[in-house]
């Protein structure tokens, strides 16, 4: 094989660069540390692993795979969890070398880490910002700065508990959301050398430090688990574990040496079986996990324990060798920049085509990322680690590098403050109907002062109050009902109220939730809502509003919804005797047993029948500002595919209706289909707030029916 050129160290040709990376990578590392969440390679301090980067290889390619087909390789994220192990051993050998030798210094530790991270997440952001400028929303654009600036200081995975639950945007919509994982691992290089050396400091071994904490990370992510699901998977605490066991390795190589093994094995014979087993663990996770495993948790353990085989066997044994396969290595030393170009290259191709682009174009787009990694690693990285191969240049580079991340930053908040910059030529088009999909407040002061000194539902409001009142009560679909009927009732002397619940509708003896402290949280809401309605004597009328065919089969609908994972309703409390009640009889019986309350107590009740769903991202209905295909069809669902979707839970709605007659039912159908399909996009007014909430224009569409129904025993 020939070998690179003496000098400067530049490869004659790509081909020579492509495989003889493993000759060279030696004299790569030395220069300074390969870092982020593929690992920190190990300087001149420890000799290099050529197997550790194909596991990075491995590693970056299942999540490259997963995130353009997702049935592929249904465990392919785990690769993120792969290199969180990789990323603790690697760093984690150089901190426990240092500190031995008294060399360990923070400010040349965190300036390793910014010239490695920086050059190519820089390049990343800027490229982000920019192609969002002309393809993307004012909403969509400014939490693109939102998120671009989270990233830069290294907390993206904070802001993205914040953004977790019911109505969090689908997860293709975010094009810098890989980022969460870069946050989680500077979070734990921040606290880990200064535990560390607390430890040295106060004479404690290392091993029972690394213990209690990975303990102490996971048994928090089980409780986490239980009580908050929503924030499980961005929180940092219960991740801790994963990089840990990749320090618990390199502790053990430290005092022990990489080739340690119990004395009693043969070498050779337990590093193959070793590393075998490491590879089936791995292999087996990757294509056998799935969404409805809580993760990260118990079976986490799964991945990580392959991963941490892997390492400990060590590059002799029979997969490491394997994994030395001069392309796999290829692949791993330009790892970290793939990473970070993949996931926006999708996300964007993803956003053109409104969700669902073609096959081809995702592939293309997998492919053009392992391009612009290989530009970034060899005509980036490279060339600014020989400038900073001595002390002054290292100094220079870091400077430099921060400078650039802080203008970068500002860019970021500027963006965020001009509101997503809704002025740009590319929106101009756009910009009469996207008012549409800004949803409405939820309360008012209003509303909450009937519930001084308690805590009121999610959704409060009131308009014209009076001695005649309509109220509306359900789930966020009543809220977006609010408008369209305050306008109207108050036309006709009536005020409104809105009392309503997020994703837990006001059905008496029926809860929804993944864990019982939801349940509970649930049913105590619902108790809320319906004894508030049973003292109000200016009620006259109750419509209820709720998104059925969800509550009773757990399933979303549409590409949007494709990761929907909230179970369906169920009831409050069964006897261990009884019979199991299907979410259908919970949702039916929970409806029934409000409504008969507030009837008993003379008020007119109506149940909203769920509006159609589009299934697909609200934008459909006006184009994008830069698409691939230039459809113009997405905004309408086939009426077939709507009648699939609505049947089991219209024809319960039916049989309700004979089973309690004094529940009168409204049905917006008319109103928004035909018997071609049904449109988000109706005489050039958009119906649709998101994928199945209605809009401002579409709420005053709906509402006469509403209004009319509400108010026919009222003389109206």
């Amino acid at each position: 094989m020939p070998q690179s050129q003496k000098g400067n160290g530049s490869p004659k040709n790509f081909g020579n660069f492509l495989f003889d990376c493993t000759g060279r990578c030696s004299a790569f590392f030395t220069l300074y540390g390969q870092g982020s969440i593929f690992g920190e390679a190990v300087m001149s301090l420890v000799k290099y692993r050529p197997d550790v980067d194909g596991l990075r290889a491995l590693a970056v390619m299942s999540v490259l795979i997963f995130h353009v087909d997702p049935a592929l390789l249904p465990g392919g994220f785990l690769g993120v969890d792969i290199f969180f192990v990789i990323s603790g051993y690697l760093i984690s050998l150089i901190l426990f070398r240092e500190q031995a030798e008294g060399r360990f210094s923070f400010t040349g530790f965190y300036g390793r880490r910014v010239r490695r991270l920086f050059p190519a997440l820089i390049l990343v952001l800027t490229a982000s910002l920019l192609f969002g400028f002309f393809a993307l929303f004012a909403n969509e654009y400014e939490r693109l700065g939102e998120h671009a600036a989270a990233a830069i200081i290294f907390i993206l995975n904070f802001h993205l508990l914040g953004e977790a639950g019911y109505f969090d945007a689908v997860s293709y919509s975010k094009p810098l959301l890989h980022l969460w994982s870069l946050s989680v691992e500077e979070q734990f290089y921040l606290l880990w050398p200064i535990l560390l050396l607390a430890s040295r400091r106060f004479r404690c071994n290392p091993a029972w430090v690394i213990a209690a904490c990975a303990a102490a990370s996971l048994f928090y992510g089980l409780h986490l688990g239980r009580i908050s699901p929503d924030q499980l998977y961005y929180h940092s605490l219960p991740r801790f574990w994963e990089l840990l066991s990749g320090v618990a390795i390199a502790w053990m190589h430290q005092k022990k040496g990489t080739s340690w093994l119990p004395p009693k094995l043969h070498p050779g014979r337990a590093r193959d079986a070793v590393s075998l087993a490491g590879l089936a663990l791995t292999a087996s996770a990757l294509l056998a996990f799935n969404k409805t495993l809580q993760h990260p948790g118990l079976a986490t353990l799964w991945p990580v324990m392959g991963a941490a085989m892997l390492m400990v066997s060590g590059p002799g044994a029979m997969v490491n060798r394997m994994l030395s396969w001069r392309p796999l290595v290829w692949v791993g030393l330009i790892s970290y920049p793939l990473y970070l170009w993949h996931w926006p290259i999708l996300s964007y191709a993803r956003i053109a085509e409104s969700g669902s682009p073609a096959p081809w174009a995702l592939w293309l787009g997998a492919v053009l990322a392992m391009l612009l990694a290989w530009a970034t690693y060899a005509g980036v990285e490279l060339p600014l680690r020989r400038t900073a191969g001595s002390g002054r240049g290292k100094r220079r580079v870091t400077v430099f590098l921060c400078c650039a991340m802080a203008a970068l930053l500002a860019a970021a908040l500027a963006v965020v403050l001009c509101r997503g910059l809704p002025e740009r030529p590319a929106l101009q088009e756009f910009k009469k109907n996207e008012g549409q999909m800004v949803r409405e407040v939820r309360q008012d002061a209003s509303c909450l002062a009937l519930f001084a000194g308690k805590a009121a539902p999610v959704y409060c409001r009131q308009s014209h109050a009076g001695e005649r009142m309509i109220a509306l009560i359900g789930d966020s679909h009543a809220h977006v009902l609010f408008t369209g009927v305050s306008e109207l009732a108050a036309q006709q002397g009536y005020g409104t109220l809105l009392l309503a619940n997020s994703g837990c509708p006001p059905f008496v003896g029926a809860v929804t939730g993944r864990t019982p402290a939801e349940h509970e949280q649930c049913a105590q809401s619902i108790e809320t809502i319906v004894e508030a309605l049973g003292k109000d004597k200016r009620i006259v009328s109750v419509v209820i509003a709720s998104r059925g065919p969800q509550y009773m089969n757990g399933l979303g609908f549409g590409p949007v919804e494709a990761n929907y994972n909230f179970p369906p309703i169920s009831a409050r409390s069964v006897s261990p005797d009884a019979a199991p009640i299907s979410p259908e009889q919970a949702f039916t019986d929970g409806l029934v047993n409000t409504a008969s309350y507030l009837h008993k107590r003379g008020m007119r009740v109506s149940y909203m029948l769920q509006v159609p769903e589009l299934g697909v991202s609200v934008r459909d209905c006006l184009g994008r500002p830069l698409t691939l295909s230039q459809r113009s069809d997405g905004c309408t669902v086939p009426y077939d595919t709507y009648q699939r979707r609505m049947h089991p839970y219209r024809a319960q709605m039916a049989a309700l209706a004979e089973r309690a007659p004094y529940l009168h039912i409204i049905d917006g159908e008319p109103a928004l289909c035909n018997t071609v399909g049904c449109s988000g996009f109706i005489d050039k007014h958009l119906m649709y707030a998101d994928d199945n909430h209605l809009s401002v224009a579409g709420s005053r569409r709906i509402a006469p029916l509403i209004v009319k129904a509400a108010l026919a025993a009222d003389g109206q």
